[in-house]
């Protein structure tokens, strides 16, 4: 009787472990998950508040990685019920896109009716009240070079889907900082010191189905460890927080008034001598890009100048007469590149300058000019003062919306605007900052090309007008010129039409 009892246990046992297991496949379901379609990327439209998007550093990867935890909650006729362990994903793929996770439903689950799941991942999230809320504290952290960083997301689906398509919980602010210095800097705690808030932000956000709420419960004042970019490197701190949002199109204005960086050099606490200000629509899922440098003695803001990668730009200042000036130089490819050399008058660039090779001085003599020319002593006189179109290197290069600047549109440029000497990536150069729209343009400190070769690079700029006007010397024309540390900027300076020197264009309709 005995054996026919422990029989019957064991049998008893048996069906009901088969039953349990059952009971679980009937409540596991298997889901595919991708990243939101969007790579944040530094060329994103309307995504830059500061800075120029030209390096790797600024695009943030969005992918899942080994390791990652997805947190998940069930909603079943107005209750919410937690999965007690965060799912890890699996079956990640080669470029991180996707993914796949699994979970058990719990028992208090009716199977038999409808409900709703969502998941949330990167932020820790939990039930209140009726509620699934994650929590989103402004939070700072520095990342690698690669830009992988656990990114608050969140899915919402329905009873039968195996789909989790996940959305964005934040919007991201990007601080690439360059340092040039032979001194660490180090970042902590709120970062900005702001006379008005940069932004508001909600710290928790109620997710309900696809419902998202977010109120305004903060300002600009992150909490963080210290993160600290050693001397002579490039590092990138991300912040993410939830926009406080207009119900209708879930975005929300944000005005950066006078908004000043602080940090840590050596134990003495340094902020950004630029105030910056700008007007953006936040938008969750985006972000947004800032360029901060430290070169040993001053804390600077990169200016904004171009609004994608896609250069030359036509940068409009306000200026009086309507004149946009080009982004970057003649033969450039961004803002801080020198660009080509051109002698006044030619269209070719060159490597090589002087009056052997100049090509309207007969045998380098600049006595025997032979265009643009209004004194008989110098060669043949034509009484013109300007470049026509084909000797126009901004119009041949560039195309019928460009010239060369006139000798007025170099006097407007540096009347309107205010000039500071800086570096960015690396290259010195004038920031003209507009004092009518705020708008900025970067001049490069590219050196010229005279009789010894290239000088002055990385300390002087030099840059052809279209006019030459000294008509007692027809051999040489207008530039603009500065220099470091020197006499700043010089309007009207005047200099051997043979010299290789840079040029900026401006749009052509503005001058007719």
């Amino acid at each position: 009787m005995k054996k026919i009892a422990l029989f019957l246990y064991s049998l008893m046992l048996i069906f009901a472990l088969t039953s349990c297991e059952e009971d679980i496949s009937k409540r596991q379901a298997i889901f595919a998950a991708t990243m939101p379609a969007d790579d944040l990327s530094s060329t994103r439209p309307g995504s830059i508040i500061n800075g120029v998007p030209a390096a790797d550093g600024y695009n943030l990867n969005v992918q899942w990685k080994e390791g990652d935890k997805i947190q998940i909650f069930v909603l079943q006729d107005g209750k919410v019920y937690q999965i007690e362990s965060p799912s890890t994903v699996t079956d990640i793929s080669i470029d991180g896109k996707t993914c796949s996770f699994e979970l058990v439903l719990p028992k208090s689950v009716n199977r038999d009716k409808d409900y709703d799941i969502i998941g949330v991942t990167g932020v820790e999230a939990y039930i209140e009240g009726d509620d699934v809320v994650a929590l989103c504290n402004l939070t700072r952290v520095g990342i690698d070079g690669n830009g992988s960083v656990s990114f608050p997301m969140w899915f919402s689906t329905k009873k039968g889907s195996s789909q989790a398509k996940f959305r964005h919980l934040c919007a991201y602010e990007v601080l690439y900082v360059n340092n040039s210095s032979e001194s660490s800097i180090t970042f902590k705690h709120g970062g900005f010191d702001v006379t008005t808030p940069w932004y508001r932000y909600s710290d928790k956000v109620s997710l309900m189905g696809n419902y998202i709420s977010a109120g305004h419960n903060g300002s600009n004042d992150p909490g963080s460890s210290e993160i600290t970019i050693p001397a002579g490197t490039t590092g990138t701190i991300v912040s993410y927080y939830i926009p406080a949002e207009n119900k209708i199109d879930g975005t929300t204005e944000a005005t950066i008034n006078n908004a000043k960086l602080k940090a840590i050099v050596d134990g003495n606490a340094v902020t950004t001598i630029d105030a910056m200000s700008s007007a953006k629509t936040l938008v969750r899922g985006n972000a947004y890009y800032m360029e901060v440098n430290w070169d040993g003695s001053t804390l600077y803001f990169s200016n904004e100048f171009c609004p994608d990668g896609n250069h030359p730009h036509m940068i409009d200042l306000g200026l009086p007469s309507g004149t946009k000036w080009a982004c970057c130089n003649i033969g450039a490819n961004v803002p801080t590149d020198c660009g080509d050399y051109f002698a006044w008058g030619e269209t070719d660039p060159k490597s090589a300058f002087g009056d052997y090779n100049y090509k309207w001085f007969i045998g380098g003599d600049y006595h025997q000019i032979t265009k643009y020319c209004a004194n008989s002593d110098y060669g043949i006189v034509d009484n013109r003062t300007q470049l026509e179109p084909e000797d126009d290197a901004a119009y041949v290069n560039w195309g019928t919306d460009w010239r060369m600047p006139s000798y007025a549109q170099i006097f407007e440029l540096l009347d309107n605007c205010n000039s500071k000497w800086t570096k960015i990536n690396g290259m010195g150069g004038y920031v003209l900052k507009s004092n009518i729209n705020n708008d900025a343009v970067f001049f490069t400190a590219a050196g010229c090309y005279g009789n010894n070769g290239l000088q002055e690079l990385d300390t002087g700029g030099f840059y052809w007008s279209i006019d030459y006007l000294d008509y007692d010397r027809p051999y040489v024309a207008i530039c603009l010129c500065f220099r470091y540390g020197n006499m700043g900027f010089l309007r009207g300076a005047i200099s051997m039409r043979s010299f290789g020197y840079n040029i900026r264009a401006v749009n052509y309709v503005a001058q007719e």
